[in-house]
């Protein structure tokens, strides 16, 4: 405010400009530390952008690669079971299939094309 705005305004009180000081050093800190914390996240995502690579080509996009497959024999299952339903997780695909006996649930690793774990449910 100038002077000529308020020509009875009083000077502050000592202790009075000891806290407006405190509080102005304060709000400067805090503002400044939000604004450094914001640039921060902000240089993080840039790197993230800018190192990214990608895992590779897939096999199956591999000019002239065959695609990988697998039977019934391979997964240690009867030729005439039957796929109820499959779930991925990652490089892994639980598979699960029915024959006259109950269910079987695959634990199948598509990365390197081998059967990870296999768990038999019976009809009893």
């Amino acid at each position: 405010m100038d002077d000529q705005d308020a020509p009875d305004e009083k000077p502050l009180d000592p202790a009075v400009a000891r806290v407006q000081e405190r509080l102005r050093r304060l709000m400067m800190i805090s503002g400044l530390t939000l604004g450094l914390g914001i640039f921060a996240v902000f240089i993080a995502i840039l790197y993230r952008i800018f190192t990214y690579q990608s895992a590779g080509t897939p096999v199956a996009e591999v000019e002239g690669a065959a695609v990988p497959t697998v039977n019934h024999t391979a997964l240690g299952l009867p030729a005439h079971a039957r796929l109820v339903s499959t779930a991925l997780d990652g490089t892994h695909a639980a598979l699960t299939f029915e024959d006259d006996g109950g269910a079987t649930i695959v634990i199948f690793d598509t990365g390197r094309m081998t059967v990870v774990s296999r768990l038999r449910v019976t009809n009893d």
